[in-house]
């Protein structure tokens, strides 16, 4: 049955993929317009709740996968990441120095090293994803009513399409959604 399902769902993403290249044009150029229009109000809003925000993209796309996808082996992260296990283990090891990862021995293989994201870590991504919100929240507040609620609805329609893009690429770690 989970085989009909699957064979199903990649012929509908499939369909759903063919966007013509004006359309695509558009889209970009029109999602480009609007994060610029956010990115600054998003950066000085961290800048003035952190004071001394100093974490790179790499630490903050480890934090955002660790709380999505909970506890991982470091040789996860390294795949995920697409980084050597050098680099991992490096950007691992100041997680764990800033109280924003913990890890630990698997209990099967003590061999192979588990991590987590801890609450401050959770409390830091909680924390930039609402400034992120206030910052679009800012630029849509120059909507009309009708406008933010064609906004609400393809936001609605947009986290939708990344779950089931999710889904797709990784339909085992979705199973249970």
């Amino acid at each position: 049955m989970f085989a009909l399902y699957k064979c199903c769902l990649y012929a509908n993403i499939e369909k759903m993929q063919q966007i013509n290249i004006n359309d695509r044009e558009t889209l970009v150029r029109s999602i480009s317009q609007f994060r610029r229009a956010i990115v600054r109000e998003f950066v000085f809003n961290i800048l003035h709740t952190f004071g001394d925000f100093d974490f790179s993209l790499p630490q903050l796309g480890t934090l955002l996968l660790l709380d999505e996808e909970g506890e991982l082996t470091i040789k996860q992260v390294t795949e995920i990441l697409g980084r050597s296990v050098s680099a991992t283990s490096r950007l691992l090891d100041q997680l764990v120095e800033r109280g924003m990862v913990s890890r630990r021995e698997d209990e099967r293989d003590r061999r192979v090293k588990r991590v987590a994201i801890t609450e401050s870590g959770r409390k830091l991504i909680a924390t930039l994803e609402q400034r992120r919100a206030d910052a679009q929240i800012v630029v849509m507040e120059y909507l009309s009513a009708e406008e933010r609620a064609d906004v609400t609805r393809a936001m609605v329609l947009l986290a939708e399409a990344g779950k089931r893009r999710r889904h797709y690429e990784h339909p085992e770690s979705t199973a249970t959604e």
